[in-house]
């Protein structure tokens, strides 16, 4: 302390200093001019800018502490004094700065003059040197208090280009959409926010936000995988969120899951004892998955009092405890009322089975229907073979044989058993009488040889030439021209494509395929005359737009159009990665590189919560960044493509990356 004291203020001297040499100028002082009509002399015009801040301060406070009529007051005292700044400014000969007209656009939206914000914000954005990501914000939160959510959305989409990979602004629009119920377009930002905060900002505020939505969102449009596996990162955190854990236990019932759907409520039921819908969700999945044990469950429901006075778990406990007394008449009256419900027709089904229904055949046919629809494929076959056994091999029941199998068949595709799949329907043909069926069920052979990992596609060729023969039908010729492109043979693909075309023209479909198969025979003009008919018959075929669209940057034809075609495709479908890598694309090719950087991102980011890689995507995003003169990040994309290609070699690939890094190494 004492040592402070003697050690000399160096900074303090020299303000002394300064002030002694003010000092004389006080006795002779010169007459101050002034610098605005508005302001005393000698007072600068920046005095009023400064208060006009100081009360915007004041009346933040005051909103912050509830003290709104203060609030209001001073916003106003604000907006009066930034005015007389502005009135100064131009008796100068200047117009407001961009910082003063986005204090006043803050100010008239704290008043709700949404008017005069938006009026003032443009100034703002006018006046700026490069556009703010503040100024942005404030013009969506006008349009947001107008209520206006599409204008809001539009805001942000306007500008997103220059901030491409903001975690706000992409936050902000997958919300925007999340609101307005457009779950694609919610899914593409929610998407490329995941992304950016994967690669550029693991501890983000928005981490698990983003998680829970993109689980809401793909659970919304039927990607279940998908959704678990963000719901389950949701829940490392959140663990005891029981929406989310009760969203998971639906899933995998939905999936037929039902171990990891009992995991889930088996967790609900032990961090919430009073739990009701997932003891009554456990119910059912014991009644459907193990029925020779559900009695046990059902016995701890009645003892924790959980089985209610009327409804399908009452009914359930019902069948379950042996008490069939008007049984069949309640669960037919709860089904009738409840017609998307799959247990009571289960119920219903065992109930049929125990008292010898002869309406048997018909109500298995019904619940394994509902179950296939319901794509519980496992219960479906379960329900569907059990039917089969029951039918004595006699002519009487034939057809109804002849059924049984088919709707195995499709239950075992349903759920990858290919071999097994074609092996029921074999025998259903070998069965059937009917020849109509059989042209059926021999389309659908053939079409089952060319999934899975199978790829028999000359025995699906083989078996449509016999079918055609007999029956010269637009689908098998679809089908066979299908199994040619796959063989490579596009000239016997597009014969057939034509053949179907002949029979049935307004099928757009058949013109699409023999679009892809004229494409690979490089005849550019019956390509683009088949996907501009496709569009003709379907003008929401999105597909051919995007084909066309891309077909056209590739060729460096009509830009305008193939940016127009691809921007209808995306507007139909905004979370397809393939569209958006076109999009890309095509700005690459009008050299609007931001643009392409934009779209290829989002191609990239889908690319991978679909679940693949596409290395055509990561070669563009290389192009991009070579033309942006970024030759380190073009090497990594083309290394990216590289690795993902599954081609045994890709030269061309191989020779850029050599020429970027020797560019580099110089």
């Amino acid at each position: 302390m004492f040592q402070a004291i003697k050690t000399l203020n160096y900074p303090f001297l020299f303000v002394f200093f300064c002030f002694l040499t003010v000092l004389p100028n006080q006795a002779d002082p010169k007459p101050k001019q002034k610098d605005c009509s508005l302001l005393e002399p000698g007072v600068p015009s920046e005095f009023l800018l400064s208060r006009g801040i100081q009360e915007q301060i004041t009346a933040y406070k005051a909103n912050h502490t509830q003290k709104l009529a203060e609030a209001k007051q001073s916003f106003e005292t604000s907006i009066s004094l930034l005015d007389k700044y502005h009135e100064c400014q131009k008796e100068k000969g200047k117009g407001p700065s961009a910082q003063s007209a986005e204090l006043q656009a803050q100010n008239y939206l704290e008043i709700g003059n949404t008017a005069k914000a938006w009026e003032w914000s443009e100034i703002a954005k006018r006046e700026g040197k490069e556009l703010t990501k503040e100024i942005v914000v404030l013009q969506m939160r006008i349009r947001l208090r107008e209520q206006n959510l599409v204008q809001a959305t539009e805001v942000l989409e306007k500008d997103l280009v220059h901030f491409p990979n903001d975690p706000d602004f992409l936050y902000l629009l997958g919300n925007l959409y999340f609101e307005r119920k457009m779950w694609n377009q919610s899914v593409l930002y929610y998407t490329a926010l995941s992304f950016v905060i994967e690669r550029r900002d693991n501890y983000s505020k928005y981490k698990f936000n983003t998680e829970k939505a993109l689980g809401d969102l793909n659970y919304k449009l039927d990607y279940p995988k998908i959704a678990i596996k963000h719901f389950s990162e949701y829940n490392k955190a959140y663990r005891n969120d029981m929406e989310v854990l009760f969203r998971l236990a639906q899933i995998y019932f939905v999936l037929g899951d039902f171990k990891m759907s009992k995991f889930y409520l088996e967790q609900i039921r032990e961090r919430n004892v009073r739990d009701i819908d997932a003891s009554h969700m456990l119910a059912e999945i014991y009644f459907l998955d193990a029925r020779d044990v559900s009695s046990q469950f059902f016995t701890t429901l009645r003892e924790e009092k959980k089985i209610p006075k009327e409804g399908l778990i009452t009914l359930l406990n019902q069948l379950v405890v042996g008490s069939t007394f008007g049984l069949e008449e309640k669960l037919k009256n709860f089904i009738k009322t409840n017609p998307a419900r799959l247990t009571p027709r289960v119920a219903l089904l065992e109930l049929a089975d125990k008292n010898g229904d002869p309406s048997y055949h018909q109500i298995n046919a019904e619940t394994a229907q509902y179950a296939y629809e319901y794509r519980q494929y496992t219960l479906a076959l379960k329900i569907l073979t059990k039917g089969y056994q029951k039918l004595e091999p006699t002519d009487e029941n034939l057809n109804l044989r002849v059924v049984y199998l088919e709707k195995i068949s499709a239950c075992q595709e349903m759920l990858g058993y290919w071999n097994h799949s074609i092996l029921s329907i074999k025998q259903a043909i070998a069965l059937s009488n009917d020849l109509d069926q059989k042209f059926k069920m021999r389309f659908r052979l053939a079409y089952l040889y060319l999934q899975g990992n199978l790829k028999k596609e000359q025995t699906s060729v083989d078996i449509l030439s016999n079918t055609i023969a007999e029956n010269p039908n637009p689908t098998h010729y679809y089908l066979r021209g299908l199994s040619y492109f796959q063989l490579g043979k596009y000239k016997e693909s597009v014969k057939d494509y034509s053949e179907a075309i002949q029979i049935d023209p307004k099928n757009a479909n058949f013109y699409f395929y023999r679009a892809s198969a004229y494409d690979k025979l490089k005849q550019f003009e019956e390509t683009e005359s088949d996907l501009k008919k496709t569009i003709s018959l379907n003008p929401n075929a999105s597909n051919a737009m995007n084909y066309l669209g891309y077909l056209y940057a590739e060729k460096d034809k009509y830009p305008e159009e193939a940016n127009s075609l691809l921007n209808k495709a995306i507007s139909l479908e905004p979370d397809n990665p393939a569209y958006q890598d076109s999009l890309g694309w095509v700005y690459y090719r009008k050299k609007e590189f931001n643009l392409a950087l934009l779209h290829l991102n989002f191609a990239a980011s889908l690319a991978l919560e679909r679940g693949f890689e596409d290395p055509v995507i990561y070669e563009h995003l290389g192009d991009v960044y070579l033309a942006k003169k970024d030759p380190v990040n073009a090497v990594q994309f083309y290394k990216l493509s590289l690795a993902k290609d599954k081609q045994a070699s890709n030269k061309e690939l191989a020779s850029k990356i050599k020429r970027v890094e020797k560019e580099i190494s110089q």
